[in-house]
């Protein structure tokens, strides 16, 4: 199927057939009047999916009036059928016309994250297809190929375009959506920070004092991701020539400074955090290694006591 030719098109296709990519995605509530207002006129906005190359196709928009759908007991639903560029370009201006009209919170960039490592995978496929049908494959099966994309320029991608400052951030994101749904809450409401739920969760996981004085094992400090502030992108009030002899309170008026300077709190903050994780860290090691010192010398202490003892029966 030629899919640039039929991109586009509104069409009936079978339900079962759609593949949901939001992985991470709040209650749809209740579908009951919806779906009753689609039993009476029909689904008047049809859904939109991503037509894939190896058959299926991609939810791109309107998983609640698919699921109404479905509550019908319907088979097929119409479809506005897009091709990855299509696709791509869709979610870019809805993207773009939300930040316009309010924040997006982490889960909903997680959302369009999913979406969009679709259409990534889905054009990488397209290309590898056109590059082994014109004579230039390089032996490597065309379902492996967006896997291999997977691991490396695709997350950047995903990372970039979805609104994340970084592939860490958003997998520190995503685990803490998948983990901790309570954290993630708190994460939307801008009561914490991803790094600092990503932080309470891993502290949260780690093993009992009584689960870890058997091995000691090396820990990752956790280094919070911080998002990229460019001052020169927001206008200043007033002479800006009047900065020069003001003192931190009259500085404070001005919202450039006032962020950079919450921005070097926050940092100080983190960084004693991490200071502090990392001394309690040592601290917890060396008790483990006197208790295993005292451990050795006890058991040193008992093959000399059965030497002698040997010796002695000898």
């Amino acid at each position: 199927m030629d899919m640039e030719k039929n991109a586009g098109q509104v069409r009936q296709i079978a339900i079962s057939s759609i593949r949901v990519a939001e992985r991470i995605r709040k209650e749809n509530g209740s579908l009951d009047e919806l779906a009753q207002d689609i039993q009476k006129h029909g689904l008047l906005n049809p859904i939109t999916v991503m037509e894939q190359a190896d058959g299926g196709y991609v939810l791109i928009a309107g998983l609640r009036r698919m699921k109404a759908v479905e509550q019908l007991n319907a088979v097929e639903i119409r479809a506005t059928v897009m091709s990855p560029m299509e696709a791509d370009e869709m979610l870019m201006l809805e993207i773009a016309e939300n930040e316009q009209r309010k924040e997006f919170t982490v889960s909903e960039k997680l959302a369009f994250a999913e979406k969009l490592r679709a259409v990534e995978q889905e054009k990488a496929r397209i290309r590898m297809s056109v590059h082994a049908r014109d004579g230039h494959s390089d032996g490597q099966g065309m379902a492996n190929w967006p896997q291999a994309e997977e691991a490396g320029a695709t997350r950047d991608i995903v990372a970039r375009k979805s609104g994340f400052t970084s592939t860490t951030q958003m997998r520190r994101a995503k685990e803490v959506a998948e983990k901790r749904p309570d954290l993630m809450d708190k994460v939307d409401k801008g009561e914490q920070s991803i790094s600092g739920a990503y932080r309470n969760m891993q502290q949260e996981e780690k093993p009992k004092a009584a689960d870890t004085h058997r091995f000691i094992e090396e820990e990752p400090v956790d280094i919070p991701d911080y998002e990229v502030y460019k001052p020169a992108q927001q206008e200043a009030p007033g002479n800006v020539r009047t900065v020069k002899g003001a003192d931190h309170e009259h500085l404070l008026e001005n919202p450039i400074y006032r962020r950079l300077y919450e921005s070097y709190n926050e940092a100080v903050q983190q960084i004693n955090l991490v200071r502090g994780d990392m001394r309690t860290r040592c601290e917890g090691y060396e008790r483990r290694i006197r208790g295993y010192r005292e451990n050795i010398q006890t058991l040193q202490r008992e093959v000399e006591r059965l030497k002698e003892a040997l010796h002695a029966g000898a």
